[in-house]
C-alpha cells in the first residue's frame, strides 16, 4: 500500500500536537562552557565574567593521637645526647656517654597505627675508678620496635619490645644479648587528665621489672606533670610564638630517672663477666622546641646511689655522688 501525501502530513500532524504542549513547558539552558570560554555579559561599567564554582577540596581526616611534629614519611627524627658524670671526689668513676638515635615508621598495620621504629647506638667511657678489670669503654646497640593503638575514645594501648647487644665488643657471649620492653595503658579521663598503668621490662641485675604507673596532668597549655614512675617530670612552658603546627616554645623542666646499664665484658683474666652500673638522677633542664626545626636541651643534675657490680665476682663498688650534665638535639 502506498503512502499518499496527506497520510504523510496527517502522521505529522497527530506526532506534533501532543509533544508541542509539553516542549512549551521545557525551559531551554545554554550549554555549559569551561572558565577559559566564558562569554563576557556586558554593562553599563564593561564586561563581567561570570565566575565558576569551585567547591573546596575535603579535609582530610584529623587523627588526635598524631604528634604535630610527626612527618609524612618513613624518616622521623634524629636524636642525639651526650652526659658527662663527674663525681664530687677524685677517686671514684667519670662516665661519659653518646648515644644517636633515629625514629622510623611503618605504615603497619595502618598509616593511622604505624609500627614506629628506633635504631640506636651508644658508647659509654669510664675513668678514674681504682676498680679491677674495668673496661674504658662499652657499647650499646639495639632496636626498639613501638606500637600505639586507640581501642576507644578513652583508651589507648602502648606496647614495645627492645632487642640489643650490650658489651665491650670484646666478646659474643649470650650474656650480651638483653631484651627489654614495656606495656602500658592509658585512660582518658578528661582533656586535661590521663591515667597511666602498666609495667617496665629493664632485665637488669637490679631492676628487672619496674610498675609503669602515674598520672599525666595537663592544667593549661602552660603547665604539664607527669607524675609517672619510673620517670616524673614537671614542665613548665615560658613561651610559645606561632600557630600550634609551627610553634616555638620554650620550657624548664624537673625530672628524675634512673640511670646505668649492663654490658658484657672480658675480665684481665680473659674470663667472660658481666658489669653492671646504676645510679639515680635528679635533673633540671631547659629545652628548645621548634616544629618542623631543630629542638635542642640542656639538663643538669645531682646524681646519687651510684654502685658498680660483677655479676660473677659478686662485689659491690660504691660510688661517690656526682653532678651530671646533658646536652643533646632532635631534628
Amino acid at each position: 500500500m502506498r503512502f499518499r501525501r496527506w497520510h504523510v502530513a496527517a502522521l505529522a500532524m497527530a506526532v506534533w500536537l501532543p509533544v508541542s504542549p509539553l516542549a512549551a513547558q521545557v525551559e531551554r539552558l545554554p550549554p555549559v562552557m569551561p572558565p577559559s570560554e566564558l562569554e563576557p555579559a556586558w554593562v553599563e561599567d564593561g564586561p563581567v565574567f561570570e565566575p565558576a564554582v569551585v567547591l573546596p577540596a575535603p579535609e582530610p581526616p584529623v587523627n588526635p593521637d598524631r604528634p604535630l611534629d610527626a612527618r609524612d614519611g618513613f624518616f622521623q627524627k634524629l636524636i642525639f645526647d651526650t652526659t658527662w658524670i663527674t663525681p664530687f671526689g677524685d677517686d671514684s668513676l667519670e662516665v661519659i656517654s653518646l648515644e644517636l638515635r633515629t625514629v622510623l615508621a611503618l605504615p603497619v598495620p595502618s598509616r593511622q597505627w604505624p609500627l614506629v621504629l628506633k635504631p640506636g647506638f651508644g658508647v659509654h667511657f669510664f675513668d678514674g675508678l681504682d676498680a679491677p678489670d674495668l673496661p674504658s669503654q662499652v657499647y650499646d646497640s639495639y632496636l626498639q620496635l613501638r606500637w600505639f593503638r586507640r581501642l576507644s575514645p578513652q583508651w589507648l594501648i602502648d606496647l614495645s619490645v627492645t632487642p640489643g647487644v650490650y658489651s665491650d665488643f670484646d666478646q659474643s657471649s649470650d650474656d650480651a644479648l638483653r631484651i627489654t620492653g614495656h606495656a602500658v595503658a592509658m585512660y582518658t579521663w578528661s582533656p586535661a587528665l590521663k591515667l597511666v598503668g602498666g609495667v617496665a621490662y629493664l632485665n637488669r641485675e637490679d631492676y628487672r621489672i619496674l610498675p609503669a604507673a602515674g598520672l599525666i596532668w595537663t592544667p593549661t597549655e602552660d603547665v604539664k606533670l607527669e607524675l609517672l614512675f619510673p620517670k616524673p617530670e614537671l614542665a613548665w612552658r615560658l613561651r610559645a610564638i606561632g600557630p600550634p603546627t609551627d610553634a616555638v616554645e620554650d620550657w624548664i623542666y624537673l625530672a628524675a630517672e634512673f640511670g646505668g646499664g649492663r654490658w658484657a665484658v672480658t675480665r684481665a683474666s680473659g674470663a667472660e663477666d658481666v658489669l653492671f652500673y646504676s645510679d639515680v638522677r635528679i635533673l633540671l633542664g631547659l629545652e628548645h622546641k621548634q616544629i618542623r626545626g631543630i629542638d635542642s636541651r640542656l639538663e643538669i643534675g645531682y646524681v646519687f646511689a651510684r654502685e658498680i657490680e660483677y655479676e660473677r665476682q659478686y662485689r659491690e663498688y660504691d660510688l661517690s655522688d656526682g653532678i651530671l650534665l646533658r646536652a643533646g638535639f632532635t631534628y
